[in-house]
This record gives structure tokens, C-alpha cells and sequence, in this order.
């Protein structure tokens, strides 16, 4: 049962998708998608519609999470804000539960770890190191994979 975890940046998303249980989730797929900024906003709505819906076709989440950003700056509210209300109306249409989280919600206790464990650190030494690609906001992604396999019952 594959989960599907989102990171939205200002030039594009990062995804993970992982499958498994939350004791030993394992990574099926993850991306850095980029995007041109100098594309009209329509344009880019429908480009972020059609993208997040060949994620959805292609891997099947049965939930997604999405880490979002609670502070963005006025240039950066259609690359993150607008595209977030299009994955919860993709999602909402596939009949998918969506489940949003800050950065400050990837602690280890959320893991099942004890609190002083880095959970970055721990990523990169049970997942894997995938450079170039592996930076804070692809593990962002999969840690947003990660947390919902715990809303799973």
C-alpha cells in the first residue's frame, strides 16, 4: 500500500513514495521536480493539475502528506499556496486523504525514536544518501511518506 509524501518549493515539489508499514517503510520512487517561474499562472496551475494527477495514476497513494510552509513571502503564495489547493481537489475527486505537516512535526518520538535521535541523520543511514537530489526537501517528502503510514489503521 504505497503513500505518497509532498514537499512544495518555490521552483517545484519534491515526492517520495514509500510502501511497507511505518516499522520499515521502503522507498518505491522520489523526484525533484523542477519548474520555469515564467510560466503564467494558468499555465502553471495546469502543468501542477496534470503533474499531480500522473503521480496519483502512477503510484496510487492511499494518503498523501504535504509538508507546507506557514510563512511564505508574497512572490512565493502561487508556487506553494496555489498548488497545495490543487492536490487537496485531485485528492478530494481520487476519494485520497491528504494530511498536512510543518517541519517542526518531523521529530524522532513521532518515529517511535527516542527524541535525542536526528531524524535527518537517520535518514540518511537507513534510507540511503541519493545525491544530488537528496537534500532537506526531499526528506521533507519523505518524511510527510513516512508520518502518514501512521494514519493508516
Amino acid at each position: 500500500m504505497a503513500v505518497l509524501g509532498i514537499s512544495l518549493v518555490k521552483n517545484g515539489f519534491r515526492y517520495c513514495v514509500l510502501d511497507g508499514n511505518n516499522d520499515s517503510p521502503t522507498i518505491i520512487n522520489f523526484n525533484k521536480i523542477e519548474i520555469s517561474l515564467s510560466h503564467n499562472p494558468q499555465k502553471l496551475m495546469n502543468w501542477y493539475e496534470t503533474t499531480f494527477q500522473n503521480l496519483i495514476t502512477n503510484f496510487s497513494p492511499t494518503i498523501i502528506g504535504l509538508k507546507v510552509t506557514l510563512d511564505a513571502k508574497k512572490d512565493e503564495i502561487a508556487p506553494w499556496y496555489y498548488p497545495l489547493g490543487l492536490i487537496h481537489n485531485l485528492s478530494y475527486k481520487n476519494q485520497i486523504k491528504t494530511v498536512e505537516f510543518v517541519p517542526r512535526n518531523f521529530t524522532a518520538s513521532k518515529f517511535g525514536m527516542h527524541k535525542s535521535v536526528d531524524i535527518y541523520d537517520y535518514i540518511d543511514k537507513n534510507f540511503g544518501m541519493f545525491k544530488p537530489k537528496w537534500d532537506k526537501h526531499q526528506k521533507y517528502a519523505l518524511l510527510s511518506a513516512w508520518m502518514v503510514m501512521y494514519e493508516i489503521k
